[in-house]
């Protein structure tokens, strides 16, 4: 039986700013099984080269020099779309109707409060912060490949996957608390900042992109159906439930976090981008 290639979700230009984030995202969604591609926009793109420090790797020249393909790219919105949008920040109108033209259902911004409720459920879209993207769709299996991978490219340290779990806890303190299993042992890094005034919006599954707008689970964006895999015992077993990880976050346990940025960490060896290494 063949199986159903995984969703496509739309990087918007900050998490490509964002070389730790960009990292995680990218490397995990060339694993074997993905739960998901990736994909932007050309001016996603040409607004993330801008906002890099000097000295970063700008994401056009890492597209080209990995070789991601013609098919990392969207095409660009039209006027007429972008016009028909009400209660978006108008700059970020050009993602939204860039992501709806291209058929993708979900963006990952770290700006969700941009994107506007109305837009959103016109356009059948979700914005779903980054950190709770990943804590909500990867698996433990992927997510220490994923590891595994960056640190085999890197020349310093965090060089292992159980201290490079505890370093993302200062910018994903949600992906760390939803992986503590695959590494039980690991102490996380803290950062006292304020969390997201919102992690999700919008009316399609994170998780699958499947539209159940009226079965989301709450604010998680998680719709009944991966909100139920995500309870069974296989599932517990390797990763925290969506369900427990908003216990938490409603009691104040989780903190937010400001994205480092990752420029200075050379990266050699191998990598999931075959005769490179990733990104980060």
């Amino acid at each position: 039986m063949i199986s159903e290639p995984p969703s496509a979700v739309f990087l918007d230009a900050d998490v490509l700013a964002a070389p730790v984030t960009r990292t995680v995202i990218l490397v995990a969604s060339q694993q074997d099984a993905p739960p998901f591609r990736v994909r932007w926009s050309g001016l996603a793109e040409a607004e993330a080269d801008r906002h890099l420090r000097p000295g970063q790797r700008l994401v056009s020249q890492m597209r080209e020099r990995f070789d991601w393909g013609p098919e990392a790219l969207t095409g660009t919105a039209c006027e007429l779309a972008l016009a028909s949008l009400e209660d978006t920040d108008p700059k970020d109108r050009h993602v939204a109707a860039a992501a709806h033209a291209a058929g993708i259902g979900v963006i990952v911004t770290r700006n969700v409060r941009h994107f506007g409720r109305r837009d959103l459920a016109a356009l059948s879209l979700s914005a779903v912060d980054p950190d709770w993207f990943l804590a909500v769709t990867l698996t433990s299996r992927v997510y220490t490949a994923t590891l595994e991978d960056v640190c085999s490219a890197r020349a310093r340290d965090p060089r292992t996957p159980e201290a490079l779990h505890a370093a993302l806890a200062r910018e994903h303190p949600r992906l760390f608390d939803a992986m503590r299993p695959a590494f039980p042992g690991a102490e996380p890094a803290r950062c006292g900042n304020r969390p997201p005034a919102d992690l999700f919006r919008g009316v399609r599954c994170v998780a699958c992109g499947s539209r159940d707008g009226e079965t989301l689970e709450g604010a998680t964006g998680v719709c009944a159906g991966c909100g139920k895999e995500r309870r069974s015992p296989s599932a517990q077993a390797g990763r925290a439930t969506a369900a427990g990880l908003m216990d938490r976050l409603a009691r104040g346990s989780q903190e937010g976090a400001v994205e480092q940025e990752a420029s200075d960490v050379p990266v050699t060896g191998r990598s999931a981008w075959p005769g490179a290494g990733p990104p980060m």
